[in-house]
């Protein structure tokens, strides 16, 4: 996705909120001092090429910089985890008690995308699943999804957040009982970046002894120029599914010629931008299979 008028303010935006969520005391010159050096990439940055997730990790790379520290996240990623897998039984049994698990399931993964960072008080997880259902999704094509995992023999997942892939796992779980030959890969960031979930997170919630997880790159999204062999290779496999999980993979596929396979995207609406592509208010979910247009 190319640089939109929508990204240049929200860019912004983020900056100052990571600063006042890492470390709300921090004299208000680094803060300025940030802003300064995205307003220098930004005049240099050639609007014609892909943005997303470019700037996100330019942007990440200046507040690990300004506050000396590779993985500002790190702690809050390892809360988010924790909180979820401490109801993770119950989680599942909900699930798995149903009408639809597979349906239960997707809408608890779309819920997990609404995990937010910024907020003051742990989400109340149960109740939000119980309370769930399938009119929260107001783009829903779980219909098409059933039928291409159907005519498929592979599912590539692009994890998004930690936090989130405890979910995913769960998920995970719901679709080996619905599909079991179906080789299912889940991907995560190959190094920190932001909340993102990367290999540490899928090793500490034994995702990586339950299916094949490969790392994709650096960057909050998918950039395929820097994209690991191993993720390529399960990336252009034909007639394979994708499931693309959040905003920012959203955000690198938007415009893609991907050939010969079925992409699906799962995530929240979290900006103006994602109003105007898909038609939606900010806070809605969507499952959406990406047509040409997309």
């Amino acid at each position: 996705m190319q640089l939109e008028p929508e990204c240049v303010g929200c860019l912004f935006n983020q900056l100052l909120k990571a600063f006042k969520l890492l470390k709300p005391n921090i004299p208000r010159n680094v803060i300025i001092t940030a802003q300064k050096k995205l307003m220098e990439y930004l005049l240099n940055f050639d609007i014609n090429e892909a943005a997303a997730p470019i700037l996100g990790k330019v942007t990440y790379n200046i507040i690990s910089e300004l506050l000396k520290n590779e993985d500002p996240y790190h702690d809050l990623k390892n809360k988010y985890n924790n909180l979820v897998l401490t109801q993770y039984d119950e989680l599942l049994q909900i699930i798995e008690d149903a009408e639809d698990p597979l349906l239960k399931a997707l809408l608890a993964s779309a819920l997990g995308n609404t995990i937010d960072f910024a907020s003051q008080h742990d989400m109340d997880i149960i109740s939000d699943l119980k309370n769930f259902i399938i009119e929260n999704l107001v783009i829903n094509d779980y219909g098409k999804f059933q039928n291409s995992l159907q005519n498929s023999k592979q599912l590539l997942i692009l994890g998004d957040n930690a936090g989130e892939i405890v979910f995913d796992k769960i998920l995970i779980i719901i679709l080996k009982k619905y599909y079991p030959d179906l080789e299912i890969i889940y991907s995560v960031r190959s190094a920190p970046i932001i909340n993102d979930a990367t290999i540490e997170d899928a090793k500490f919630i034994n995702l990586t002894e339950l299916v094949h997880v490969i790392e994709s790159n650096d960057a909050p999204g998918i950039i395929l120029s820097d994209t690991s062999e191993e993720f390529n290779k399960f990336f252009f496999e034909k007639d394979s599914v994708i499931l693309s999980k959040g905003q920012g993979n959203f955000e690198s596929l938007y415009g893609l010629d991907i050939p010969q396979k079925d992409v699906y995207y799962l995530l929240k609406a979290k900006c103006n931008l994602m109003e105007r592509i898909f038609g939606v208010k900010i806070g809605d979910l969507i499952f959406k299979k990406k047509e040409k247009s997309f």
